[in-house]
């Protein structure tokens, strides 16, 4: 489904499946600490716009959700601007969304690109949802980008028992930061929190394309969660011998069951084979 957001510019953001699309909940405001974490305005089967979230793997290329850069016709996005300033809207006057975007310095052009087996979640739960943004110019980040995880890298990793601390994973977006009645925030700028892998095989990841993590933070006494606008964003997996965040894309926000980004949500596990080929054919 989709949700009309009332924003500067009248945003949508997108939602497909059972509340799918999902901003950070219970996070904190990212500034410049993830250069490499974009944002998405793009155009779907003439209608627009609409939001996600992503991370530059390169100057010029854009990982994100298959959601994000496919409509529901089967075609690629008609148009998508990124850019990854931490407040994206921040030099928008009005006047029309469309010569805004072509006219400001930080939003670039790209080719949406959908996994070619994406089809709308109908595969569902092999859901195929990843896709790419191929830039028409770079984005400088000061040299920093996302990278893919080795394949099977979570499956070595999360059969072990062991504290939730040992599964912990860094997340960023663009969405909302909550939707509790009757009070939505909805500041479109990068947020960042913590969250935790809780399962791989439940019936939601039975397919092996998804990652479920914990969305019910406790108003922000356990971590936080993604809401609609982050789809697309990354997962980056948290050293458990140091505590700090790396730059590998364990996975990228998928989908969400209720639509008030409580409960659990589900990413697109990026160190299986549907993921890598995918993406190695377009670096």
């Amino acid at each position: 489904m989709r949700k009309p957001v009332v924003a500067v510019v009248s945003l949508v953001l997108l939602l497909l499946g059972a509340g799918s699309a999902h901003a950070i909940t219970w996070g904190q405001p990212d500034g410049e600490e993830h250069p490499h974490v974009v944002t998405l305005l793009f155009a779907q089967d003439g209608v627009g716009f609409y939001s996600c979230s992503g991370t530059l793997l390169s100057p010029d290329l854009v990982l994100t959700a298959g959601h994000c850069v496919e409509g529901d016709s089967g075609a690629p996005n008609d148009l998508t601007y990124v850019s990854n300033s931490p407040d994206p809207l921040a030099d928008y006057a009005g006047g029309g969304v469309t010569g805004y975007l072509a006219a400001s310095d930080h939003w670039v052009p790209g080719e949406a690109v959908p996994h070619p087996e994406y089809d709308g979640f109908s595969a569902f739960p092999d859901t195929f949802d990843i896709g790419l943004v191929r830039l028409e110019r770079a984005i400088d980040t000061g040299g920093v980008y996302g990278r893919l995880p080795e394949e099977g890298m979570l499956d070595a990793l999360l059969t072990r028992k062991g504290a939730t601390t040992q599964r912990q994973v860094g997340i960023v977006g663009y969405g909302l930061q909550g939707t509790v009645p009757a009070f939505e925030q909805e500041d479109y700028v990068r947020y960042r929190g913590t969250s935790t892998i809780t399962g791989l095989s439940r019936s939601s990841t039975q397919g092996g394309h998804s990652l479920q993590l914990t969305n019910s933070p406790g108003e922000g006494t356990g971590g936080s969660g993604t809401c609609f606008g982050d789809s697309g964003g990354p997962a980056f997996w948290i050293d458990p011998a140091t505590g700090r965040e790396t730059t590998t894309v364990v996975a990228v926000t998928s989908f969400g069951i209720t639509g008030r980004c409580a409960g659990t949500d589900f990413s697109f596990r990026t160190d299986i084979p549907a993921a890598q080929d995918f993406v190695d054919a377009h670096l």
